[in-house]
């Protein structure tokens, strides 16, 4: 399965990753904290998916009435 990568995300991720690295100066401290972004980041993804399901489903919905 071939996935697209989002070039603009994956460059901020790196910038991300560099400014926490450079304010903790901690390997361990920026993986931890990336791992959290990352979980809320996926969260927020798999909330706004599910959102816009519902709200296709009632568009779907509400033409099947008309």
């Amino acid at each position: 399965m071939k996935r697209l990568i989002n070039w603009k995300e994956f460059i901020v991720l790196f910038v991300v990753i560099g400014g926490i690295y450079y304010l903790t100066k901690s390997l361990l401290v920026t993986g931890g904290i990336l791992a959290i972004l990352l979980l809320i980041d996926g969260l927020l993804r798999q909330y706004d998916n599910k959102k816009r399901g519902e709200k296709q489903a009632d568009e779907i919905k509400r033409k099947l009435e008309e």
